[in-house]
């Protein structure tokens, strides 16, 4: 009997643990970036978006996770001048973004981004035009 009620119990917690990690594990977004606000320290950073081809709007959070498993993430600011660049240079381009977490808005939760794929024209750098490479 005691056997069977510690298997239950088991069962029980891999059911639960599985459905957190549907509901809140790794996914990833088809968006338009429009904007970004924050500035990392007094304001948390966030990315603006538009699910594509819609005009409804997901916003994510933007923060480093630091040694939290499995994400580790540690270039927040790197992500959001990325953000900035295909926003200014391609406003109109669907983007992947890639993150966890789900947007709950009674609990002010949002998702946190990890990282964004976009096409190498919308996410690179300007260079110094006229110059020509060595």
């Amino acid at each position: 009997m005691k056997q069977t009620t510690t298997i239950v119990f088991v069962g029980i917690g891999v059911v639960i643990l599985a459905f957190i990690w549907l509901l809140w594990g790794p996914d990833s977004w088809e968006v338009q970036i429009t904007g970004m606000t924050g500035d990392g320290r007094e304001v948390q950073y966030r990315i603006e978006t538009v699910y594509a081809d819609t005009s409804d709007t997901l916003v994510f959070r933007n923060a480093d996770a630091g040694f939290l498993p499995p994400y580790f993430k540690f270039d927040s600011a790197d992500l959001q001048a990325q953000a900035s660049r295909i926003s200014r240079n391609c406003p109109q381009t669907p983007v992947k973004v890639h993150g966890y977490g789900m947007r709950i808005q009674f609990l002010d939760l949002f998702p946190n981004a990890t990282a964004i794929d976009a096409p190498a024209n919308c996410s690179e750098a300007p260079g110094n035009v006229g110059e020509n490479p060595s």
